[in-house]
């Protein structure tokens, strides 16, 4: 089995390596760093120069998977999927078919990610629960989901109420430098006032915790 393992590995990284080349290099770079948003704009350039390949068509939708662009990931999965693919990338393209309420197609690709990775954890749950997503959607809803008075046009996220304060991480301060993996600043750790009647208002930075780099998700201790 370790023998069987190595050679696998080996068969991966040839794969790997020969897919790359030298008009890959520069996006392959971008992505390495994490930095998908121009990743994704060197791959598109190449497949406009007519130079796609199933690597460069995995490693743009994948680009896109990782900004959350759902649509322009299922477009390329899409593609990179004519030619067989590793399990992940049948599990990244399910997930992004998902988000766009494609449920039934996503099926399909969840079928393939389990038929190449039956012990998976996740190709074990779909097995045993398929269609949870629509189950879901046919519930009653419980409550309803409003825009905050304090969401900006960039990433708010990780709110946490503590003695009438909400604190939250955003990345909506345009003076910070700009962050290569969503394009938009580096997270800062804000607080805001949590009002009697429910609402949030009064959005200041938390002077004392932020730094030049990412800050944030908050978490209070005892």
């Amino acid at each position: 089995m370790k023998n069987l393992y190595i050679a696998l590995s080996f068969v991966a990284l040839s794969f790997t390596m020969s897919a790359q080349n030298k008009d890959t290099k520069a996006a392959d770079k971008l992505f390495s760093r994490f930095e998908y948003v121009d990743a994704a704009k060197a791959y598109l350039k190449l497949v406009e120069d007519g130079k796609a390949t199933d690597y460069v068509y995995k490693q743009l939708a994948d680009s896109y998977y990782n900004v959350f662009n759902s649509a322009e990931a299922v477009k390329w999965y899409a593609k990179a999927t004519e030619m067989t693919q590793d399990a992940e990338t049948y599990y990244r393209y399910a997930q992004m078919l998902k988000a766009n309420g494609k449920y039934e197609e996503a099926n399909k690709q969840m079928q393939k990610f389990a038929n190449a990775a039956p012990s998976d954890t996740r190709a074990k749950a779909f097995r045993e629960n398929p269609n949870y997503v629509p189950k879901l959607l046919d519930k009653t809803k419980l409550f309803n989901v409003n825009p905050s008075d304090i969401s900006s046009d960039k990433s708010d996220f990780a709110a946490v109420l503590y003695d009438n304060t909400v604190y939250f991480a955003s990345a909506r301060n345009g003076a910070r430098k700009t962050y290569g993996w969503t394009d938009e600043p580096y997270l800062d750790i804000y607080k805001a006032d949590y009002n009697a009647d429910g609402t949030v208002t009064n959005p200041v930075t938390v002077t004392d915790l932020n730094s030049k780099w990412h800050d944030g998700p908050i978490t209070i201790s005892a």
